[in-house]
């Protein structure tokens, strides 16, 4: 293979491999969308989740203060009983005290579990909302990631047709120019670069802006020779340019 074909195939495996690598910047940009709103799913759970357990703490404090009032209900029936066995005013008025003391106590506990039972209440009614909403966000959500994961799988189809394409410039191009490429292109980012022409017949490498002669513009023309740049050592080559319409 001439080295002016072996440059045309190295520019045509560039261009693929700009291809393939916009594909994949697409591809990336679609998997973070994707991870941004199943975070945001995650999210409204771990919200609901919250709200549920505000409502079962509500819950269990109730049935613990509910209870303490049995308890307490059971306590009063007992000294209730003991209350014919005593003997003096003064020992039935410490044992009536002992019980209103108590009747008390669950005075205090019944008011307790009316303001848990509103807040019971307010909270079953939020994790209701919530769970409503959730669903409905969810739905929304989860077919915008089916859609991503679609157009995803399109980017897969379309890296694997580039690959194709890499695979049979990469066979036909002379190996040690591919070598060489794939070095400079992991060293580098773009193994070519174009000459940028100036009016003078004189160039700048599109890659580092290293000035080329007009003798190395000619002979780049003339499409000879693979040259490669002295400061950067990219392969040069130059644009084709579109004849003006007629």
């Amino acid at each position: 293979m001439k080295e002016s074909e072996i440059l045309l195939t190295l520019v045509e495996l560039q261009k693929v491999d700009h291809a393939v690598l916009d594909v994949e910047n697409e591809k990336k940009e679609l998997k973070d969308e994707i991870k941004r709103l199943k975070d945001s799913i995650a999210a409204k759970k771990a919200e609901s989740a919250a709200k549920k357990l505000k409502f079962e703490e509500a819950r269990k404090k109730r049935v613990s203060i509910e209870m303490d009032i049995k308890s307490k209900e059971s306590e009063i029936k007992t000294k209730e009983g003991q209350s014919g066995a005593i003997k003096t005013n003064e020992a039935f008025k410490a044992l009536q005290h002992e019980i209103d003391a108590i009747k008390n106590d669950i005075k205090k506990f019944e008011d307790s579990i009316i303001s848990l039972m509103e807040e019971e209440e307010n909270a079953a009614s939020l994790v209701k909302a919530q769970e409503k909403s959730d669903r409905e966000e969810e739905a929304v959500i989860s077919g915008r990631i089916k859609e991503l994961e679609e157009q995803e799988k399109t980017r897969d189809a379309a890296i694997a047709e580039q690959m194709a394409k890499r695979g049979a410039f990469v066979s036909a191009v002379d190996k040690s120019w591919y070598e060489r490429y794939e070095r400079i292109r992991k060293n580098k980012g773009l193994a070519l670069a174009p000459i940028l022409e100036n009016a003078d017949g004189s160039g700048a490498c599109g890659g580092c802006k290293f000035t080329v002669r007009p003798q190395t513009v000619i002979e780049l023309r003339k499409n000879t020779a693979i040259k490669t740049c002295e400061n950067c050592a990219r392969i040069w080559y130059l644009e084709a340019k579109e004849e003006p319409v007629k």
